[in-house]
């Protein structure tokens, strides 16, 4: 409750918090946490890889992170090897399209292939960027 003291206090809203008793003003739900309850002493952690913006009031504010799929709310996981996910929200992974990889979980993006070589969709690593026709060299060099 936020108020003068000797006055009437009032609830603090959805998405802020006072944690301490005696006159005040409720303070806003930072990044990362939500309220979604009325009259609330502390804001909620948002799900595992997951963020939201400052002063959120539900637990759907909590959208995936970059590099992360899942749905608003819950806890998301990581992109796979040879996946990427280059949008903070909900939804899947986009797989590494022909011509380019990604050895690495939770990408944001996915990397291309030397010069003169190619890989085939979803490709994981450099080692899948072979030589094209014509030339010679080591794969993923």
């Amino acid at each position: 409750f936020e108020g003068s003291d000797g006055a009437a206090c009032v609830a603090c809203s959805e998405g802020k918090y006072k944690a301490v008793n005696g006159s005040g003003v409720c303070s806003i739900c930072l990044a990362g946490a939500y309220q979604n309850m009325t009259a609330a002493s502390s804001c909620l952690g948002c799900p595992s890889n997951t963020h939201s913006l400052t002063g959120s009031d539900d637990i759907s504010d909590c959208i995936c992170a970059i590099g992360f799929e899942g749905s608003d709310g819950a806890a998301c996981v990581a992109c796979s090897e040879g996946k990427y996910k280059a949008v903070n929200g909900s939804g899947v992974c986009s797989i590494c399209l022909a011509g380019a990889y990604q050895n690495m979980t939770a990408a944001s993006s996915c990397l291309g292939c030397p010069s003169n070589t190619h890989s085939l969709t979803g490709s994981d690593d450099i080692s899948d960027c072979i030589c094209a026709i014509g030339f010679e060299g080591s794969d993923g060099a």
